[in-house]
C-alpha cells in the first residue's frame, strides 16, 4: 500500500535526499520510497527535526538524481514484517 510522504527539499553533499514529511503519521525506518509510477527511489534511513515538522533522510539507490525528482511528490511503502519462528516445546 502506497502512502504519501511529501516533496524533496534538497540533496546533501553525501548523496542523501531530505524530504519534508507532509503526513501526520511518521513513516517507519526502512520504508521504501517510490515515485507515483512505483519506481523505487531509495529507503528511509532516519527521521530528523522537530516533532511538529519532521524530515525524512532518504538513502538513494542511485546517486545521480535529476531535477524532475526534486519537483515530484514521493510516496512510501511500509516494510514487510518479519515472521518470528516459534520454539517447539
Amino acid at each position: 500500500m502506497m502512502r504519501y510522504l511529501g516533496y524533496p527539499l534538497h540533496k546533501t553533499k553525501t548523496g542523501l535526499l531530505i524530504v519534508k514529511i507532509r503526513t501526520k503519521k511518521i513513516p517507519p525506518l526502512g520504508s521504501v520510497v517510490v515515485k507515483r509510477n512505483m519506481r523505487k527511489i531509495g529507503s528511509i534511513m532516519d527521521i530528523i527535526g522537530p516533532i511538529t515538522e519532521p524530515y525524512a533522510v532518504v538513502r538513494l539507490l542511485r546517486k545521480d538524481i535529476n531535477h524532475e525528482l526534486l519537483s515530484s511528490p514521493l510516496y512510501y511503502i511500509l516494510p514487510k514484517r518479519k515472521l518470528r519462528k516459534r520454539k517447539r516445546r
